[in-house]
Formats: structure tokens, sequence, C-alpha cells
């Protein structure tokens, strides 16, 4: 039959549809070199430049005292998310009230009681009527990791990144305690009634390695 002449439809201009076109251009042979093996692909397809960015989540400036705060909670993980996490990203922009009795720790990080975590907790629906968005949100947590803490009576806005990458300690433990429909929080803690932790903005990024068979 004679080929199709009219227009084609292109793939969307996104990391996925360019790893699926890489894998087809190079397992096929060209004059100048023969085609890649699958695995050979993969590898390739593994490099961080083709991670995908699975989950994206933002807060704005928020204000916590004497309590612990989900600031960003991202959406629910699926077992394919699980296989392929790769990195995790948390930034944030804070500081603490700027002023406390204890001088001798002042522009350190030691005595601090503003913090933030990173919080795995089981975020499986509980009933037939939905999440149980009233419930005692403590009793489904499996983990809490500290990332940082403010600098004690710190006067300006400090910038923080802590990034879980896969293999290291951390993340290799949050991979063995995520199950699917479990979900990521970012909180900012704040212990004692004087203690305050000011946050002006914040970001969480998940990236997995792309799995093909799964249009993203």
């Amino acid at each position: 039959s004679t080929p199709s002449t009219g227009p084609r439809t292109p793939l969307p201009n996104t990391t996925h549809a360019s790893n699926l076109a890489t894998f087809f251009c190079l397992s096929r042979p060209t004059p100048t070199r023969p085609a890649l093996p699958p695995e050979l692909i993969l590898q390739i397809l593994a490099h961080p430049t083709r991670w995908l960015l699975t989950h994206v989540g933002t807060a704005n400036a928020v204000r916590v005292s004497n309590k612990d705060l989900p600031i960003i909670t991202l959406p629910p993980f699926t077992t394919v998310e699980i296989k392929t996490l790769q990195r995790i990203i948390f930034r944030f922009r804070s500081k603490d009230q700027g002023h406390s009795w204890d001088r001798v720790n002042h522009g350190t990080y030691g005595g601090s009681w503003t913090w933030f975590e990173a919080v795995v907790r089981n975020g499986k629906p509980c009933g037939p009527d939905g999440p149980d968005l009233h419930g005692a949100l403590e009793d489904k947590v499996r983990k809490r990791f500290e990332l940082q803490r403010n600098r004690h009576a710190g006067m300006r806005f400090e910038d923080y990144e802590i990034v879980f990458e896969d293999g290291d300690v951390r993340m290799t433990e949050l991979k063995s305690l995520l199950s699917e429909g479990d979900v990521l929080e970012l909180r900012a803690c704040a212990r004692y009634p004087a203690w305050v932790n000011n946050v002006d903005e914040a970001k969480v990024e998940v990236w997995c390695l792309d799995d093909l068979g799964k249009r993203r």
C-alpha cells in the first residue's frame, strides 16, 4: 500500500516523548552504526538529563509556632514511581523568630527549636467516602526525616537545599518504607510558644527514571 503523505501528528514536547524517540532511533541500524541493544539504550536513558520530573509541590510564606505543619503534600506515589525513584529535592527559605534568651547559641544551629522534616505517611482512603481528611494523620506516619534546623536567632532568611539521592542512606530507607498510595510531606516545625518558623517559600521535586512503557 502507498504510505500516507499527509502531515504527521508530532509527539508532545516532553522528556518522555524525547526518550521514546531516542529509544526508537537507537534501536534501528543506520549506514554508520548497528542497532544498539535495548539494555545499552536503557543505560543511556538512565542519565539524569533523561529523568522525569514526576511531582512538584510549592508553598508560599507561612508562619509556624509551637506545632508541626505540613506545608507541602505531594500526590500519592504509584508503584512505578517508587520503583524508578532517583532523587528528591527539598528547597526552602526560612528563619526563626530572630531572638532568644540562649545567647550562647546565637548564630549557630545549636539549641534551635525550629526545623523542617520530610514525612512519609499512608495516604490511602480509610473508608468508602474517600480519604480520611479529618483523621489523626500522625497514626499514619511511617517515618519522619529531619532535614534542617534554622539558624538560632537568625535575623535574615536563608536558603537551604537538601537532596535525597538514589543509593544514599536516607533514600534507601525511604524507598524501603514507601508503598503504593503513600504520600510525602514537607513539614515546618516549631517547638515551644516562643519559637517561630518563618517560611518565605518552599519547593519539593521528585525525579524518576522513565518507564518507557508508561506515557507520562
